[in-house]
């Protein structure tokens, strides 16, 4: 048996297993409180050997669409649904010494049989909400996604 053609067909293999995951983006909100409303852009993907994980990055913006937070996010389907952690950097304002500030979420959404992938591309069709917390604040999010350009 040749070992060559073996070879090259194991190495295309491993080639078309290592393309990056699709990368996911759109718009949120958040509320903090009755009166707090916070909103953004977020992006993501899922982790390539786990499709039941992801990683991405956040914003804040301002009424003038300027960065005032930047951060990252993580999540992983448990049993309870999708679940993650967050975290944040203050960019710009009185506290521009990059206080980091972070917390936990969960999704609203129905999980079952759907992987993160599925769940933020549904966000290019309706919303997808959840729920945050950091210490002892909390609120409501909305993700909508938008089409790639």
């Amino acid at each position: 048996m040749r070992k060559g053609p073996i070879i090259a067909l194991l190495l295309a293999f491993g080639m078309a297993a290592q393309q990056p995951a699709e990368v996911l983006s759109g718009s949120w909100t958040a509320s903090a409180g009755p009166k707090q409303v916070y909103r953004g852009r977020w992006s993501g993907q899922r982790l390539p050997d786990k499709p039941n994980a992801a990683l991405g990055s956040w914003v804040v913006v301002n009424d003038a669409n300027e960065t005032v937070q930047q951060g990252t996010w993580a999540a992983e389907k448990s049993a309870q649904g999708w679940r993650g952690q967050w975290s944040a950097r203050v960019a710009t304002g009185r506290d521009s010494t990059g206080t980091v500030i972070s917390g936990t979420w969960q999704s609203a959404a129905d999980s079952k049989g759907t992987t993160l992938a599925d769940l933020l591309r549904r966000t290019l069709e309706e919303q997808v909400a959840g729920s945050w917390r950091s210490g002892q604040l909390a609120g409501y999010w909305w993700l909508k996604g938008s089409a790639a350009k």
